[in-house]
């Protein structure tokens, strides 16, 4: 697991699959969750696509509903 930068390319690469996201209504702009952590909004699972994404792959990360929970591979004891 390595952190994600909160960089434009990994935003525009999370565009593609964030952006499509059937549990979350892209409000604001906001993605990357991987990176930035979760919001503070109530979130109904309808389906994460995290796991499928390039940025989340090439980092190593486990789990997924990264706008709900944040990254939780990053999270300090």
């Amino acid at each position: 697991m390595m952190f994600v930068e909160n960089s434009q390319d990994n935003k525009d690469i999370c565009m593609q699959y964030c952006g499509s996201c059937p549990s979350f209504n892209k409000e604001g702009g906001k993605l990357l969750f991987c990176s930035r952590g979760n919001i503070a909004k109530n979130i109904e699972r309808k389906g994460c696509k995290c796991g499928m994404c390039p940025v989340a792959i090439q980092h190593k990360l486990d789990g997924g509903y990264y706008c709900i929970h944040g990254n939780l591979d990053t999270l300090i004891d």
